[in-house]
């Protein structure tokens, strides 16, 4: 922004003194194209940060690139890229941004934006990879009033959360007799939780019973789980940290560890237990031609007899329960589970579709590497967000103020319907044109593909 309007002062500049200067020996077409040569000499230095480096974070980066060449033209910036390594922290590499006088800086990623932000309150931050920017930006609702979606600070960007909306009626597509849903959670997992609420949301305006499935993420996916003992089976306990986006079941009274007011300790009462939504009555109910109506009725009764004496078992002795059986338990009483968009649960994928296939029950994956044991997911493309957060750019280097430009979000008439062969394979289920199949549809996409460009030699 700065040196475009520099750039813009000194053509003026030049063109001035020429005129006085009264100089005869140059035509009044050489002078136009020499001080559009000038105004068209300026250059942003941006830097990217990406959390990790990855092919969603390198397709969000390409897609941004690529509308800056579209809207500005490749000569008029420059991307210097840094991911968070072993070698390099998502505050180093932010600092260094800084330092190096950046005119925009890019993010990828929870990790990346939290650091820049830190680093700077003046830098333009256009950020990408985030499903929620209220909560990762601490920003509070005044008033009970409901978030107007602009940061009013030195930040904007484009919402990598799905539809999840979209994601309701994908299960209810998927799932032949959906009558319960159970919804998994770690109560390290703020993004999960946060989109878990909208989801049960959904299902209550629908009036379908859900319940909530404590799983706390493995101690290689979050730095803050507590570490276990290695077992023959996976042990389950309740973690001491919570997420703050979650609306019930925990206090949210955070103690900062040293002088990070961002990450921190919440009290001990505070673990989020898991919920169930109001109508819940007991699990669902397995139904076969042999059964009448008042057996029917007995099983109801039985089956929720079962599911209390469950809960209080597991109440009292919470470290007997495995992953193996909590997954189980999931299945016997749920028609359908969620797993959202980039959870922490992703690297226990594996048991959790094994026990769920077998179990013939309907796995909604909120990403297509959850979808790998899932029946079915939403396929969004990375790279039209970083399209849409390239747009952004432009405008704020064509002056709009950072501070009111609203967080965007993806299209849902761009999302895909995708199902896995081998587990409809094994439901016995064909799905309909309208989706495709998921290793088919991967290895044949060519991202950004389907994302609308501009072209600047077009205007």
């Amino acid at each position: 922004m700065k040196k475009r309007f520099l750039s813009i002062a000194l053509a003026a500049t030049l063109g001035l003194s020429t005129v006085a200067c009264g100089s005869n020996n140059e035509s009044e077409s050489e002078k136009e194209v020499n001080e559009e040569s000038t105004e068209d000499s300026y250059q942003y230095n941006i830097s990217a940060l990406l959390s990790e480096d990855n092919t969603y974070n390198e397709n969000l980066l390409k897609g941004f690139s690529d509308a800056l060449s579209d809207y500005l033209g490749d000569e008029h910036f420059v991307i210097t890229t840094s991911s968070v390594s072993e070698d390099a922290s998502s505050d180093n590499i932010a600092n260094t941004a800084v330092k190096n006088g950046s005119d925009m800086i890019f993010t990828a990623g929870k990790q990346t934006l939290s650091s820049a932000t830190s680093a700077t309150d003046t830098i333009p931050i256009i950020a990408t990879g985030i499903i929620d920017f209220k909560g990762t930006l601490r920003i509070a609702s005044l008033d009970g009033k409901s978030w107007d979606k602009t940061t009013g600070k030195n930040v904007t960007g484009i919402s990598s959360k799905p539809s999840i909306v979209d994601q309701v009626s994908l299960m209810i597509e998927a799932t032949d007799d959906l009558q319960t849903v159970g919804i998994f959670f770690s109560p390290e997992d703020t993004d999960a939780i946060y989109q878990n609420e909208i989801f049960e949301a959904y299902l209550d305006q629908a009036g379908i019973p859900w319940k909530e499935y404590l799983i706390p993420a493995s101690d290689t996916a979050t730095d803050y789980a507590l570490e276990e003992e290695e077992q023959n089976s996976t042990a389950l306990t309740p973690s001491k940290f919570v997420a703050f986006s979650a609306k019930e079941g925990m206090d949210n009274n955070v103690v900062a560890l040293n002088e990070d007011s961002v990450l921190g300790l919440n009290s001990p009462s505070s673990t989020r237990v898991a919920l169930q939504s109001d109508f819940w009555t007991g699990g669902k109910v397995v139904r076969t031609s042999s059964k009448v109506d008042d057996e029917t009725s007995e099983y109801e009764e039985e089956s929720a007899e079962s599911t209390d004496s469950t809960s209080a078992s597991s109440e009292e002795s919470e470290e007997e329960i495995t992953l193996e059986s909590r997954i189980q338990e999931a299945c016997d009483e749920c028609s359908a589970i969620y797993i959202p968009f980039g959870s922490m649960l992703t690297d226990q994928m594996d048991i959790i579709g094994e026990i769920a296939t077998d179990e013939k029950v309907t796995v909604v994956a909120g990403d297509t590497t959850i979808g790998e044991n899932a029946l079915v997911t939403l396929f969004s493309d990375p790279y039209s967000l970083g399209y849409a957060a390239g747009k952004k750019a432009v405008r704020v280097f064509n002056g709009d103020d950072i501070t009111t430009i609203k967080i965007g979000y993806g299209s849902s008439d761009d999302s895909v319907k995708l199902y896995n062969g081998k587990i409809a394979e094994e439901f016995g289920m064909e799905f309909p044109k309208s989706f495709s199949e998921i290793d088919e549809f991967l290895s044949t996409y060519v991202y950004g593909s389907n994302t609308a460009r501009y072209s600047i030699a077009g205007e």
